[in-house]
C-alpha cells in the first residue's frame, strides 16, 4: 500500500508506502546522498557514473529540487519506515523520484546502497514515484532509460507494467572518454510515445 501526499495541487511533498517514507531531496541530505552515489557498488552497470566528489552530489540534489519547483516533482530521499533485515528505522537507503526532462516527459529513477537490495525496497520506491509523477502531470508520459545489461532494474520496471518502447544504442561509438550513448540501452514508457518525444529520449543515450 503507499499514500501519495500532494499540496498546493501540483507539488508533492512526501510519499508514504508499507515500509519507506520519501521526503524530497535537499542539501541537507547530500552526505547521505554522497554515500550511495559514490559508493562503486551502485554503479556496477556504468562505473563512469559514480560520483567521485561532494559537488557532483549536491549538483545532482540541485537538478532535482529545480524540478520539483518548476514541474511539482522530483527525487526524493528513501528513509526506511519499518525494520528491514538488519535495517533499522530511519536508516537513509539512497533515492527514487521523477524528474522532469528538458522536454514534456518525466525519467523515473532510483538508487538504493547495496545493503537495501532483495528486500523489494526498489520496486516499492519506484511504485509510489510512478504513482507521484501521473498525479502531478496526468498528461505528461512517464519514461525509464536502464542498459540493456542491468537486468535487476528491467524487472523493476517491467513489474510496474511498463512497457518496453525502445531498445539500442544511440551512437555507433562514443565522442568522448564521458559519453555513453554508444552502450545498449531499453526504454520504458507508461504509454505511446510520438515520435518526437522518443527521439528526444534516444538522443539521452
Amino acid at each position: 500500500m503507499s499514500e501519495v501526499a500532494a499540496t498546493l495541487d501540483t507539488m508533492i511533498d512526501d510519499l508514504r508506502t508499507d515500509r519507506l517514507l520519501l521526503t524530497p531531496l535537499t542539501l541537507d541530505h547530500v552526505d547521505a546522498y554522497h554515500r550511495v552515489y559514490g559508493d562503486p557498488r551502485t554503479w556496477e552497470h556504468l562505473p563512469s557514473g559514480r560520483h567521485t566528489s561532494r559537488g557532483q552530489s549536491a549538483r545532482a540534489i540541485e537538478r532535482s529540487m529545480q524540478s520539483r519547483r518548476t514541474s511539482g516533482f522530483g527525487h526524493c530521499a528513501v528513509v526506511l519506515r519499518e525494520p528491514v533485515g538488519d535495517l533499522a528505522p530511519g536508516t537513509f537507503l539512497g533515492s527514487a523520484g521523477a524528474a522532469m526532462l528538458a522536454f514534456d516527459a518525466w525519467n523515473l529513477g532510483y538508487r538504493l546502497a547495496p545493503e537495501a537490495w532483495g528486500h523489494g525496497l526498489a520496486r516499492e520506491a519506484a511504485r509510489v514515484s510512478l504513482d507521484a509523477a501521473r498525479a502531478v502531470r496526468p498528461e505528461t508520459p512517464v519514461t525509464a532509460r536502464v542498459l540493456a545489461g542491468n537486468t535487476a532494474s528491467i524487472r523493476v520496471l517491467e513489474r510496474l507494467e511498463l512497457e518496453l518502447v525502445w531498445s539500442g544504442a544511440s551512437s555507433d561509438a562514443p565522442a568522448g572518454p564521458d559519453d555513453t550513448t554508444h552502450l545498449e540501452r531499453l526504454i520504458f514508457a507508461d504509454r505511446p510515445l510520438d515520435d518526437e518525444t522518443l527521439a528526444a529520449l534516444i538522443a539521452l543515450g
